[in-house]
């Protein structure tokens, strides 16, 4: 590894975030099945969700394995569009997970919400995300025409013709904000449900916070935003795209846990 190489950043990352995140799904799984005796569409959801993550985790190890991370000139020729093609493929992996783990939440968040003001807020913001996300999958998938185009632009002389990086720039900047504004939506209105309860303020400030634990995504959704530049606007292909696939993989590492966490209730009173 040279002192340039931040592929084991990545990695390591990705190691914690999988971990935590089989960890807490297989709780959920534990409490849903086992303790509550039912298992919805939420959990089958959260199942999905990891399995989507699990296929984002292993291209971005496929991508470390051939280079990325490091600096691009020490970097083979012939890795560079292994590469990109593994990053490309993990782009649509990572959408597909972000949207699954949103919807994972707001379908919990309904079964439990009793009033019409917030049923309707939370499927407006699954509608908005579930429609914005749909496109920018296949704004993605061909935003080179021929795909492959992609990932050979830069080493071959293959042709084709690619979107502008302003385009993929600004739909990426507005998924982060829609993704962003999502997660705090999901985030905070348990507050409001909770508020509503026959509980003792203790236990609603102690459910609030479990069911309010998604907003935390919200947080590295945003850290991740300052970084989407390395997507387009970069010398370097393989070492600075390091920043954003870090924070790619915490954003949706935290949306998973914080989806299985807000489930673990049952098992917290059985505990403690």
């Amino acid at each position: 590894m040279t002192a340039d190489d931040r592929g084991p950043e990545v990695a390591v990352t990705i190691a914690v975030f999988l971990g935590l995140s089989a960890i807490t799904l297989t709780l959920r799984c534990y409490v849903r099945a086992h303790i509550l005796k039912v298992f919805r569409i939420e959990d089958w959801l959260a199942i999905l969700t990891m399995a989507c993550f699990v296929i984002y985790c292993t291209f971005a190890m496929l991508s470390i394995s051939h280079g990325s991370g490091k600096r691009m000139e020490d970097v083979p020729i012939e890795n560079i569009p292994k590469v990109l093609k593994m990053r490309w493929a993990g782009e649509l992996a990572y959408v597909i997970t972000s949207l699954l783990a949103k919807f994972t939440v707001g379908i919990f968040l309904l079964r439990i919400c009793s009033a019409t003001w917030q049923k309707v807020v939370i499927c407006a913001a699954l509608l908005l995300c579930f429609l914005y996300q749909t496109f920018f999958v296949f704004m993605a998938a061909f935003q080179c025409r021929p795909v492959q185009y992609y990932w050979l632009r830069y080493t071959t002389e293959a042709e084709g013709t690619c979107w502008s990086n302003d385009f993929v720039m600004g739909a990426t900047y507005a998924g982060a904000a829609i993704n962003a504004v999502t997660d705090w939506v999901l985030g905070l209105l348990p507050i409001a449900i909770v508020k509503s309860l026959q509980l003792s303020t203790r236990s609603k400030v102690l459910v609030s916070c479990t069911l309010a634990l998604g907003s935390i995504a919200s947080t590295a959704t945003i850290v991740r935003i300052p970084y989407i530049w390395q997507l387009t606007r970069t010398t370097d292909l393989m070492h600075d795209f390091t920043d954003l696939s870090i924070w790619s993989t915490i954003e949706n590492g935290l949306g998973l846990v914080a989806s299985s966490v807000a489930t673990l209730r049952p098992l917290f009173r059985m505990v403690f």
